[in-house]
């Protein structure tokens, strides 16, 4: 389960579940195919580990890809999991052999989860073990995810437990959300709180009316805000202007914030100016700063230059626009380096690209300071340039004296700057 940590200062979660489409190998979803386990553990071809009823082969190094990798691991699970665990062997790079072995351990999961976590429960340990029951849960949870959960949840414990519960209520949500919904309420406080995403991503997935329903009952625990969140996420993703109305019905104001800043992220992906239009519409400051920051972020994915010059030029708010170019900037900066530079390099002077270079270069002080200097060195307007790296160099020589003054002696600064923070001031 990957997760996503945003650079904005309301950081979201975002949960994508890993449940992964083979389109080259026979579905398996049949139901009453699921064998019970009685404590022998055998494989699907007969006897334990045989290899005679596999009729896939291992890739070639050849052939040798990510995608043969995965569809010859899901393939082997299917007909011989234990068989296709011992081959995994022969396969040259621990990299290769870890792809080749997750999409085997996702098949026999699906296949028959009982007799795979019973297994690699019994027989695994540490890590190989933590990697071999997420992938079975995520297998497992395709196919019957109330009794994986049932049994990782009786079974299993710690993360172990968690990330499994989480992987299969982000399926059971697409399927049957009600039910898991119900199930889940018998968690323990901690797991809940920590897995309760999962099920709001995979409801609002097929369902974000649904999901959004489910909202108002789940706001007075701690994982509310963030239910609320990932379903406002998955269904701007599809209908953003469905989504924004929903949000704009929630009462709780961090519900409220947390789902316009998502809709706001997840609109500007793939319509910036229908998103900035939204925002326009809104009555609130408190919905506009939001709002906002999403949008800015969602539009930085794929165009940060237009975030930038949308924020400077319409964001009337100045700590929501200095908020907004430094989390570009920061971002964009540590990213792609030279492309930030290019565009900075390539605005023309005035009052909005003085803010953008003020803002960034107070932003990186603490982190690249020659730097920060040299950015606001570049400042149009003469009295902000002066005040702008006056403080700057004012901050360095409190963190490092010695450093910052020979810099300067050696800059292209003014006579009068080189004279008041140089080595012989």
């Amino acid at each position: 389960m990957t997760k996503t940590t945003l650079i904005l200062s309301h950081v979201a979660t975002l949960a994508v579940g890993a449940f992964a489409t083979y389109a080259l190998v026979p579905s398996i979803r049949e139901s009453g195919k699921t064998t019970e386990s009685n404590g022998d553990t055998t494989t699907f071809s007969g006897d334990p580990g045989s290899s005679g009823g596999s009729s896939s082969a291992l890739p070639n190094n050849d052939s040798m890809s990510v995608i043969s990798l995965e569809q010859s691991g899901y393939q082997q699970g299917y007909e011989d999991p234990l068989a296709a665990l011992e081959a995994a062997k022969q396969i040259p790079g621990r990299d290769n052999r870890l792809i080749f072995t997750e999409s085997v351990y996702t098949a026999w999961g699906e296949k028959d989860g009982v007799a795979a976590a019973q297994w690699a429960n019994e027989n695994l340990k540490g890590i190989e073990k933590s990697d071999a029951l997420y992938n079975i849960a995520d297998g497992w949870a395709e196919a019957d995810p109330e009794g994986a959960a049932k049994w990782f949840d009786a079974n299993t414990s710690g993360i172990n437990r968690e990330d499994a519960i989480y992987e299969i209520l982000e399926s059971w949500g697409r399927k049957s959300p009600e039910q898991a919904l119900e199930w889940a309420d018998g968690l323990d406080d901690y797991t809940r709180s920590g897995v309760m995403d999962a099920l709001a991503e995979g409801w609002a997935a097929t369902d974000p009316a649904g999901a959004a329903q489910a909202v108002n009952q789940l706001l007075e625990y701690d994982f509310g805000d963030e239910f609320a969140m990932n379903v406002a996420g998955q269904w701007a993703s599809t209908a953003p202007a469905d989504a924004a109305a929903w949000a704009a019905t929630l009462e709780n104001s961090d519900a409220r914030a947390i789902s316009f800043l998502e809709i706001g992220t997840e609109w500007a992906l793939v319509e910036p100016t229908k998103a900035t239009d939204w925002i326009n519409s809104l009555s609130s400051e408190e919905d506009k700063l939001y709002a906002s920051l999403g949008v800015a972020l969602g539009w930085s994915e794929h165009d940060p230059g237009a975030s930038l010059q949308w924020a400077v030029g319409a964001v009337e708010n100045p700590n929501t626009r200095q908020r907004i170019i430094e989390d570009v900037m920061l971002d964009w900066s540590s990213n792609d380096p030279n492309s930030a530079a290019e565009w900075l390099n390539a605005q023309s002077p005035g009052p909005e690209n003085d803010e953008v270079l003020s803002t960034f270069s107070s932003a990186i002080i603490d982190i690249d300071p020659e730097s920060a200097v040299t950015w606001a060195s570049t400042i149009s307007d003469q009295a902000t340039r002066d005040e702008n790296v006056s403080m700057l160099l004012e901050e360095w020589i409190a963190m490092d004296g010695n450093r910052a003054r020979k810099w300067v002696d050696r800059s292209a600064l003014s006579p009068e700057i080189k004279t008041k923070f140089g080595t012989n001031q």
